[in-house]
């Protein structure tokens, strides 16, 4: 097992970023933050449960066959439950209404934080507990990347 010392850098240069002025994240860390359970508009979008999401989470939306919806960071900006399912309101507002399947996936560094959150999330992807135990740093940041986020390649 390799060691860290510090939080790995991962200021990579990503290609989706189309002018010099674009100061916002678009790498996609982990699995689904929830699924909704029934359509939506293009602001709110329904989730069974409650604490899905936090006001100021930010997040892309992806359809249940995990394809990207589009290009676009969203931001919760409210949310209200009632009888068992979470209304989740975002800015801006999508191309289309979200539908049943739908899921959300946090932006930002959350699966790249320590070499915990590494190892736990390349075993929720498939590997071995033995792979991830080879792997160096390195290894375990790259191969997060092709997996969570193959968009910024």
């Amino acid at each position: 097992m390799t060691h860290q010392l510090t939080a790995p850098h991962t200021g990579y240069v990503d290609k989706r970023r189309s002018r010099s002025d674009d100061f916002e994240s678009r790498v996609v860390t982990g699995g689904a933050q929830f699924t909704a359970n029934a359509g939506g508009t293009t602001t709110t979008t329904l989730a069974t449960g409650v604490n899905v999401m936090r006001v100021g989470d930010e997040f892309k939306l992806f359809t249940s066959a995990g394809v990207l919806k589009q290009e676009t960071v969203f931001r919760v900006t409210s949310m209200s439950s009632s009888a068992g399912t979470t209304t989740v309101t975002f800015t801006p507002a999508a191309a289309v209404a979200t539908a049943s399947g739908d899921n959300a996936r946090l932006v930002g560094m959350y699966n790249l934080q320590s070499t915990g959150d590494m190892d736990r999330r390349l075993v929720v992807l498939g590997f071995t507990a033995a792979r991830v135990a080879t792997m160096t740093e390195n290894d375990k940041a790259y191969q997060l990347r092709v997996s969570d986020d193959p968009g910024s390649i």
